[in-house]
């Protein structure tokens, strides 16, 4: 270890692992059911990378990790940095011990309750494939929100019980310390990926395989840069045995749709609302209750009886914040889809949201004032 290095010492109980470093504690507790990491500490490497990007300071973590975690971290800095240089540095990753993994088996599957993961679960479960299930408490729900992650977890069960025997809860506090050290630029959520890569490799000695379902198309992935869970960067969490896959980046969520409407069990626990009040249940006014009820209109030609107020207004369109790259590519999509399906006329608006979009030019990377100067 060099002086200035960010020192993460690794400790573990029962009840799951403490992460102290030099620059703030992460906490992970695990649930019962589950069988984390006995020797192998990379996990730490993923909580951590992003913090030490956005100091410019090496990483060195007082356990065993392996050699690909090592060169995979530094690739994935090196991307970041490219991508955003006025934000994330490259850096270098070093273990106290480096090993071998022994070779391991079995998929392990994040599970949000949204769509995209519900999506690639439930063609996974109609092929006859067969994962554990990892869902994760704070992230969309904050750590001490203990009662609606329950709710979560009982409106979900129809679902998840149906693909897994095995659905393993975490609980990390990893945001607390990516908000104090502003992980996140402006205009664009990277941490989330670091996160989700943290807390699954957490069991990386009982799977070969984590995968993650695309936010996006590969195409709507070039509009929606910097976004942290990507098919660029995600192939590189891995630890040489271990590895995090992107599952279904060749479709949008419209196009899902279908599919996930034929499931009785995936409709009763979708859940997707941005009004923290009313979740797990989908108020239907939120910004992202009517996205996904107009998506599933546009796709299906049905509103799936999962909100509160299944109604679409006149004026819909206008929860979207089109300087918003994300929202246009997601508002694209609802238009598209819908003229593909001849329910374009059916849409309210249709032809003054597809003139806005038109006419609203997709927002370009700001480099900021610490931007290179030639």
């Amino acid at each position: 270890m060099m002086t200035g290095d960010i020192a993460v010492c690794v400790s573990s109980d029962r009840n799951g692992y403490v992460m102290n470093s030099n620059v703030g504690t992460i906490q992970v507790l695990c649930s019962r059911e589950s069988i984390p990491n006995n020797v192998f500490s990379d996990f730490a490497v993923w909580f951590f990378l992003p913090i030490a990007m956005r100091l410019g300071r090496s990483l060195y973590i007082d356990g065993t990790g392996t050699l690909d975690s090592e060169k995979n971290a530094k690739k994935l800095s090196e991307i970041w940095e490219s991508w955003l240089p006025y934000h994330f540095s490259s850096i270098k990753v070093k273990f106290k011990e480096a090993r071998e993994k022994n070779n391991t088996n079995g998929t392990l599957c994040f599970y949000s309750g949204g769509i995209d993961s519900t999506y690639s679960l439930l063609k996974r479960h109609k092929k006859g494939l067969g994962q554990d299930l990892i869902t994760i408490h704070g992230m969309d729900y904050k750590v001490h929100d203990i009662k609606r992650f329950e709710e979560l977890k009982e409106k979900t069960k129809p679902f998840s019980s149906m693909i897994s025997g095995n659905h393993i809860f975490v609980t990390s506090d990893a945001y607390n310390l990516y908000r104090k050290h502003r992980v996140n630029p402006e205009g664009a959520h990277v941490s989330h990926i670091f996160s989700l890569a943290g807390n699954t490799f957490l069991f990386s000695e009982n799977y070969n395989e984590i995968n993650i379902a695309a936010d996006y198309r590969l195409d709507q992935q070039f509009i929606t840069y910097p976004w942290g869970s990507n098919s660029v960067t995600n192939k590189y969490f891995s630890d040489g045995t271990t590895r995090l896959v992107t599952l279904d980046d060749d479709v949008t969520r419209c196009e899902k749709l279908p599919l996930v409407i034929t499931s009785v069990e995936a409709l009763a626990s979708v859940s997707f609302c941005t009004d923290y009040k009313s979740r797990p249940l989908n108020c239907g006014v939120c910004s992202k209750c009517m996205r996904t009820k107009v998506m599933f209109f546009s796709s299906t030609g049905q509103i799936p009886d999962i909100y509160k107020d299944r109604s679409i207004s006149d004026n819909w369109y206008k929860l979207f914040d089109l300087k918003s790259n994300s929202q246009k590519a997601f508002l694209l999509d609802i238009l598209t889809t819908a003229k593909s399906n001849n329910r374009s006329e059916e849409l309210p608006n249709f032809e003054t949201i597809l003139s806005l979009t038109k006419h609203t030019p997709f927002k370009s990377t700001r480099l900021g004032s610490k931007a290179f100067k030639l």
